[in-house]
């Protein structure tokens, strides 16, 4: 019976993750984000009189637009190459996740195994932000040199292999073996953020295309892989743990990695002119639309090349080696969305590193009775997210100005996810389902802060926006490695749930102050 509503509740949860997928994949993007960018108004009467007298008095205009005929069909489907090339980007996020993931559901079984307590537990855990740090920048300057997809190929298929030597370098090499491995997995899996960039941008139509912006649906893509990786490798994860052990499983998964990586070098292609599987006619629609020449301003012109002419007269030294003048760097605006982000990494990880070890040591369930639990904030994560461009468009209808609405997608998502996690303790002496319950809403409301702060990004400069945005990547991983850290000194010291959890509220709440107190929708430049 038990084994029966364990497969009820899988069953389910597929269900579930089936229908949000849908959802968010849904072929017609232009219908989803089209308020982002603002539909066409239609023609008034005084409008139609005016077309209709100027083809009157003009006959060669007349003979121009009766001679054009309907516009072409816009080539699109659910398997056309683009659509495909999104899927697969979806895809290695996915598996990357899951690789990212896997130490947190397996620590219980190699703390029992490998004999290590609370503070070591910190430090494998910060370690693969400890490789992040170093490869997020220079990322997309290798994408651009060697093509995004060989350099995604290179990190797939690295990361798989550091799966695989988790469990062979904890043999002889013990703990800093593990560690060592799991730095690595983190450096290699560094330029993905970056590289993502560079390929949705050879692959996806812009706002002046007839069929829309897509640009929008492919930055979903991203986001829809992380929460599926985040959100399959639980159930897999202790599923083969339970049958092969945690070695096997690292294995395991590293191996599937591999292979996957195999499979995206066959079927990615970096540009529409390099994929084998196109049409003639999506290959001609995106050699028009995608990547348009616009003249550039006389401006900018010196920023161009390379971002290395980026400081104004007089600003040389520090500012020219970071790559920023001093007015964009100390600007209040970027650094609320630097806090920001640094305070959602803290907050969201805190879930997905330290909840598998909560469900075991606080609330005394096994691994096999916490799936399901571990799952579920994963799944209304992935549901808000599809849900956000629904929510913006109903945020822009009510008159809600663009700083407004970033402001409010923030605070609402960083206020409400730490009133559900402040009180998970102090109630662990109820149902499980009611730490669940509250996790889970706390999540939701993590998958809408995106639409504020990081959307914010792209508000505050037009120069810098590859600069600034690697800036803040990096202080999110600092944020990502100094987490656990600080989580494991409170419960070595204190022992103490009530607290950690008070921590990740407080700094919610810092960061909301700051943001709605400092942020800025000005272009900066």
């Amino acid at each position: 019976k038990p084994r029966a509503h364990g497969m009820r509740n899988s069953s389910a949860l597929l269900a579930l993750l089936a229908t949000a997928v849908v959802c968010a994949t849904a072929n017609k993007p232009q219908a989803r984000y089209g308020h982002l960018r603002g539909g066409a108004r239609p023609l008034t009467d005084s409008s139609r009189i005016r077309i209709k007298r100027t083809l009157t008095y003009q006959p060669a205009l007349g003979q121009l637009v009766a001679s054009s005929g309907p516009a072409a069909p816009v080539p699109s489907g659910l398997f056309a190459a683009r659509s495909v090339q999104g899927y697969l980007l979806m895809l290695t996020r996915m598996f990357q996740q899951s690789n990212r993931n896997l130490l947190g559901l397996l620590l219980v079984y190699m703390a029992k195994d490998l004999g290590f307590g609370m503070s070591e537990k910190g430090s494998l855990l910060s370690a693969i932000a400890v490789g992040y740090l170093f490869t997020q920048v220079p990322g997309g300057a290798l994408a651009d040199k060697l093509g995004a997809k060989n350099v995604m190929t290179a990190t797939l298929l690295l990361s798989g292999l550091c799966c695989v030597a988790v469990p062979l370098l904890a043999g002889p090499f013990g703990l800093r073996g593990v560690w060592c491995a799991i730095a690595l997995m983190g450096a290699f899996q560094g330029p993905m953020f970056p590289t993502s960039s560079v390929f949705l941008s050879k692959w996806m139509p812009g706002k002046d295309a007839p069929g829309g912006d897509e640009k929008a649906w492919g930055t979903s893509m991203l986001d829809i892989g992380i929460s599926l990786g985040s959100l399959l490798i639980i159930p897999t994860a202790n599923s083969l743990a339970d049958a092969v052990g945690w070695r096997g499983t690292y294995t395991t998964v590293g191996l599937a990695t591999v292979g996957f990586a195999c499979a995206w070098h066959v079927l990615a292609a970096d540009s529409p002119k390099q994929c084998f599987y196109i049409s003639a006619a999506e290959l001609d629609y995106l050699e028009k639309y995608v990547g348009q020449k616009t003249k550039p301003k006389p401006a900018a012109a010196a920023v161009a090349a390379g971002g290395k002419a980026v400081v104004a007269a007089g600003e040389g030294g520090v500012w020219r080696v970071l790559g920023l003048p001093r007015h964009v760097a100390l600007a209040p605006g970027v650094w609320a969305v630097f806090f920001a982000h640094m305070a959602f990494n803290f907050g969201a990880y805190y879930m997905t590193n330290w909840n598998p070890t909560y469900y075991v040591e606080a609330l005394g369930l096994t691994a096999a009775q916490a799936r399901i639990h571990l799952a579920m904030p994963h799944v209304t994560n992935l549901a808000a997210k599809a849900l956000n461009p629904a929510l913006v468009g109903m945020v822009a209808k009510a008159g809600v100005p663009l700083l407004g609405s970033r402001r409010l997608f923030t605070a609402v998502g960083f206020i409400v996810s730490a009133l559900c996690i402040l009180p998970v303790a102090r109630l662990k002496h109820l149902d499980p389902w009611v730490s669940t319950a509250l996790f889970s809403l706390a999540n939701a409301f993590f998958g809408l802060s995106p639409s504020g702060f990081k959307a914010n990004y792209l508000d505050i400069t037009e120069k810098y926006v590859g600069i600034i945005a690697g800036y803040g990547n990096t202080l999110g991983t600092v944020a990502s490695w100094a987490g656990p850290q600080i989580v494991a000194g409170l419960l070595q010291r204190f022992e103490s749930w009530d607290l950690v959890l008070a921590t990740v509220a407080a700094s919610n709440a810092a960061a909301t102050l700051n943001y709605v107190l400092r942020a800025t929708v000005d272009v900066l430049d």
